[in-house]
């Protein structure tokens, strides 16, 4: 059996195990990559061709001549490393061989973030931002305070249904988590709430109402399919993007919720279940990069006086 057919296997049982669209696509990447680099050395494509010293070949030539990032070759190297621990436990190989290539270090990640400054700017500039239709502001200004004021990702916004969110008890339930996790966030009720009480209300006076809470404009194919497309969301992000002078994404927003959070609050834990990280490891990343709390703790260190 070649490596292309159990990729194919290792793919279905991804998408039986609830893996994400994303993290599946990640993985063809990698390992298609690799099967790239076996067939130009015209070595034979079957599982023969794991060996410890092939892969390490194909790392180095990562490196060396297709000049790969640190972040590219530390990706690489996870996502092959499940595809093999996969096919040791299915007994499809002996042993994993890439336990015998040295493992590189997860390069340091410093996620950009928008302070609070331009989180109000933006605010103040998607509430202003000319639309075709009263429906398109309502909802633009749903949209970006929802990334401000929860932190959910974009394809757990897009997903959220309408009974997810529950304005009267102020909760949003995020069913869809990377990974199929489940997750509860509160809803801020000084800004976010009115905000989207404000879209919900409009979306029921104008007869817009479907099963998902962020309605595309024009009608599905059937009642319940009106859903909000990503390519809209990307849209209004150029356009903020190129008003505010500075790249705008839903997970830039996501990292600015991280970030004021943990400047107002400091509790890395809650922080970790709001984001939906399975590590604690991930979240951690963001106590590098609040930049208050390294300014507060040195100012505490006067110990002339």
């Amino acid at each position: 059996m070649d490596i292309q057919t159990f990729l194919v296997y290792f793919i279905n049982d991804g998408i039986l195990t609830g893996k994400s669209k994303a993290t599946l696509k990640g993985y063809k990447h990698s390992i298609n990559s690799l099967l790239q680099y076996i067939k130009q050395q015209f070595i034979s494509q079957d599982k023969d061709a794991l060996t410890s010293d092939i892969l390490g070949s194909y790392f180095l030539d990562g490196i060396k001549v297709k000049k790969w990032s640190k972040y590219s070759v530390w990706t690489a190297y996870k996502n092959l490393n499940v595809f093999l621990n996969w096919m040791t436990k299915k007994g499809f190989i002996a042993n994993n061989p890439l336990k015998d290539v040295p493992k590189p270090k997860m390069p340091q990640f410093f996620p950009k973030a928008l302070n609070q400054q331009d989180a109000i700017k933006l605010l103040k500039i998607v509430a202003n931002l000319p639309s075709m239709y009263p429906f398109y502001t309502f909802r633009n200004k749903a949209v970006v305070s929802m990334f401000l004021f929860t932190g959910v990702r974009k394809n757990e916004l897009i997903n959220l249904k309408d009974k997810d969110v529950d304005l009267i008890n102020c909760f949003i339930q995020v069913e869809c988590g990377k990974g199929g996790k489940r997750r509860e966030i509160p809803i801020e009720q000084k800004t976010l709430k009115p905000v989207l009480m404000e879209y919900h209300e409009y979306r029921e006076r104008i007869c817009k109402t479907s099963e998902w809470f962020f309605n595309g404009t024009f009608a599905g194919r059937g009642v319940n399919d009106n859903k909000l497309a990503i390519s809209t969301v990307d849209r209004l992000f150029w356009r903020l993007s190129a008003i505010l002078h500075k790249r705008i994404y839903a997970h830039k927003l996501r990292h600015s919720f991280a970030n004021l959070l943990l400047e107002k609050t400091g509790d890395i834990y809650v922080l970790k279940e709001l984001l939906g990280h399975a590590d604690i490891k991930t979240t951690c990343v963001y106590l590098s990069t609040t930049r208050g709390k390294k300014t507060e703790a040195i100012s505490k260190l006067d110990f002339m006086t």
